[in-house]
């Protein structure tokens, strides 16, 4: 038993795949994996790394798509088989697992109206796609609107305590209106990404010389992440935290044990399995009141740590979420939309 499969076996800790190459699918379901992640940039990566294997189904798509209905017709292909993966999963916990995620369109993430119309569209896919969402104010009403309907989400772009809290009260209000209207609710994902958060960190600290060890910094998504997740379950939230983007081994063992559910690549899977670590629950273990205390030094850490010290409007304009969006964009929808496709709009590169 390796440890990725002892901690599913024997710990309330759960993880998806973060990858949606098919032969790696099937890897991680040996390991336990629940769910499946899917996004731009993993749809274009499988469509690079096996392109024999979906070249079938891209070559049924309708030539006479814009770019965008294009790059969506593709997110659709790649996230329905991989649910189909994973539906014995999702019959297995009664909707609790076993989804795959649908990705909303990264340049209509400041339009509620439009994440909605698609969200509802990605929803009709499957009954095991998770809508996934962008953790900004634009996004509120839209992960309320889909909790009320019964329909399960998962929010992205999450850095900070505040974003957390603001996507899971959202949620809350369109359980209560879905439970209020005899709707069974679908659960809500709440994602951290806690290593892109200590890269950003990292940056902050260089660029502005601040005197701080580079291994402090590697502590601080983890104290996000545990901070979110005492949140929750301190508020008697059904909400589930997804820490994802992780950079490290000690990214998953320092949480080991936590009624979480990672987001885990296929090399962070490797490592883990390789490096072997101690069969060990630290979801109690603190973040050590030194190590914060540093990490004050970093204002940007601040406004991550502390609830409210961002507002909703300023989600969006947060450093490291400016660069993911950006990163969801450029190296995953646009490449999606030019896949096999004459170019086509007026995009600035």
């Amino acid at each position: 038993m390796n440890y990725l499969q002892w901690l599913t076996q024997n710990t309330p800790t759960r993880f998806w795949h973060d990858s949606a190459i098919p032969a790696e699918i099937d890897a991680a379901i040996e390991n336990g994996a629940m769910g499946v992640t899917t996004n731009p940039v993993l749809t274009y990566k499988t469509l690079q790394a096996v392109p024999e294997f979906w070249q079938p189904q891209v070559d049924q798509i309708p030539k006479d798509l814009t770019p965008a209905e294009h790059a969506e017709a593709l997110l659709q292909m790649v996230a329905t088989y991989a649910a189909d993966k994973f539906r014995h999963v999702f019959e297995a916990t009664n909707g609790q697992h076993g989804y795959a995620l649908g990705q909303l369109d990264p340049t209509i993430c400041m339009d509620s109206e439009k994440m909605l119309a698609q969200g509802l569209r990605y929803a009709s896919w499957a009954d095991n796609i998770s809508v996934k969402t962008p953790s900004i104010m634009s996004a509120l009403p839209l992960v309320e609107e889909l909790a009320s309907r019964g329909i399960a989400v998962c929010t992205t772009l999450n850095f900070s305590v505040s974003q957390a809290m603001a996507v899971c009260e959202a949620y809350m209000r369109g359980r209560a209106k879905a439970e209020a209207a005899g709707i069974q609710p679908k659960p809500i994902f709440v994602v951290q990404q806690g290593g892109r958060l200590d890269e950003y960190l990292l940056e902050c600290a260089t660029d502005n010389r601040i005197n701080i060890d580079p291994e402090i910094i590697r502590n601080a998504g983890n104290a996000i992440c545990k901070k979110v997740y005492g949140l929750i379950k301190e508020r008697g939230i059904p909400a589930v935290v997804m820490p994802a983007g992780l950079r490290g081994v000690h990214h998953l063992t320092s949480m080991a044990g936590a009624d979480m559910t990672f987001s885990l690549q296929a090399r962070i899977q490797q490592m883990t399995i390789e490096a072997d670590p101690e069969r060990v629950c630290h979801i109690d273990d603190e973040i050590p009141a030194s190590v914060i205390q540093e990490l004050y030094k970093i204002p940007e850490f601040v406004r991550a740590y502390e609830e409210g010290a961002l507002k909703p409007e300023e989600f969006i304009t947060f450093g490291v979420t400016q660069k993911t969006i950006s990163q969801f964009l450029w190296t995953g929808w646009v490449p999606l939309e030019g896949y096999q496709k004459a170019p086509q709009g007026a995009r600035w590169f």
